[in-house]
């Protein structure tokens, strides 16, 4: 490999991981990634003491284990007092909550300070159980009897063009796609845009003149992109792997399919972000050149930026439907595959000529970009003027 290359791929790339706003960053989306995992033990532990509960109970079977049963797990008091009484424990701080049930009719009252929706649902359950209960008793019905009527058929669908993934299975593994999907579109667009900030930077301080100097306009172009892909696969890994092991542990992802989280989900997310991101690169790192500062950057990558937002936008709205032919369609195209077909990959049994086709025509493509790419690059960065889409035409009718 050419060691012009080299040279200023371990300079940009060692100046990047050296940078302090990447340390910075990376660990601060490390914390968020931890807290956020963590969010309902930090609450837990900010909480304080466990809510202290009175039950006035008018009805004749004890009502106390009925509550435990129904997942109550503070501690429970059984007292007598009046509503007014009730209001003024409550007021003083005495218990948290203080619960009247009455069985004539059967209704519960409840008295506390801030809202209580699980404990009013777990009083209405238990109340409901009551009742139940003593129904069945003054009937003289047989309680297994009622059971087996009130058993739910359990009705189990096996879908085809999931390889056998029932509904809920498809939605579990929905919800992880949807985490993995955010994360490559966030990651392309933030190391996208990082390129162009640095060329526009590099362009501002005349630093580029000196890089052009010392290799040619390709090589820096290739060493940038490679650098910043080396750097995002280091801070894609390190959130991918903390992500996980946090998650793991922690009931508010019990939703998301973490066992679907294979080395092959692991391969096809590397893949496919390595490939939207060279392919996206390049458009961005050409169109880059262009601008002399970075305020003037967004009106010229805008394109693709749109691109990113739109692969991105399909794709959550395929979460869905990820047998659409709209969708099938939709992602053997280069600026679609990285997320679609991701996404056909993870939730339906894709054929392997597919997968195989579309990573030969994002190949290509990426190839081709490159391409052209290299002219735009070679014909903009050593452009000062404050006109990008003069130089752009200039360029296109070869004349640089």
């Amino acid at each position: 490999m050419n060691r012009k290359f080299l040279t200023l791929y371990r300079f940009s790339l060692f100046q990047k991981l050296r940078a302090k706003s990447f340390l910075i960053s990376t660990v601060l989306m490390i914390v968020f990634l931890v807290g956020f995992s963590n969010i309902e033990r930090i609450i837990d532990w900010f909480s304080g003491d466990d809510p202290k509960i009175a039950v006035v109970s008018s009805l004749e079977a004890p009502i106390i284990p009925v509550l435990k049963d129904v997942g109550i797990k503070t501690n429970i008091t059984e007292k007598d007092y009046s509503l007014k009484q009730a209001r003024q424990v409550v007021d003083k701080g005495t218990y948290d909550a203080v619960a009247l049930l009455s069985d004539d009719p059967y209704r519960v009252t409840l008295i506390s300070a801030s809202p209580e929706q699980e404990l009013q649902t777990q009083l209405s359950a238990a109340l409901k159980q009551v009742r139940d209960q003593t129904v069945i008793t003054d009937a003289d019905v047989d309680p297994a009897l009622l059971a087996s009527l009130a058993a739910p058929i359990d009705v189990k669908q096996e879908l085809t063009s999931t390889g056998g993934k029932s509904e809920d299975e498809l939605f579990a593994a929905s919800a992880l796609v949807y985490v993995l999907l955010f994360l490559m579109y966030f990651t392309i667009a933030i190391y996208g845009g990082m390129i162009v900030t640095e060329i526009a930077n590099e362009k501002s301080s005349r630093v580029m003149e000196l890089l052009i100097s010392a290799a040619s306009p390709i090589q820096h172009m290739l060493a940038k992109i490679t650098s910043i892909a080396t750097v995002s696969l280091i801070q894609l890994s390190l959130l991918v792997g903390v992500g996980y092991y946090s998650a793991q542990s922690s009931s508010l992802f019990d939703q998301l399919s973490l066992d679907s989280l294979s080395v092959k989900t692991i391969v096809y997310l590397f893949v496919f972000f390595l490939l939207g991101y060279l392919l996206y690169a390049t458009l961005l790192a050409a169109l880059g050149s262009l601008v002399s500062r970075v305020e003037d950057a967004q009106q010229v990558t805008l394109p693709v930026i749109m691109l990113i937002v739109a692969a991105f936008t399909v794709s959550i709205f395929s979460l869905n439907a990820p047998t659409n032919q709209a969708v099938v369609i939709l992602s053997f195209v280069p600026f679609f595959t990285p997320m679609l077909m991701f996404l056909r990959v993870m939730l339906t049994e894709v054929p392997v000529w597919q997968v195989a086709l579309s990573l030969l025509l994002m190949g290509i493509s990426i190839a081709l970009a490159l391409f052209v790419g290299t002219r735009f690059y070679r014909g903009g960065v050593l452009f000062y003027g404050s006109n990008p889409l003069k130089q752009l035409r200039r360029i296109l009718g070869g004349r640089q």
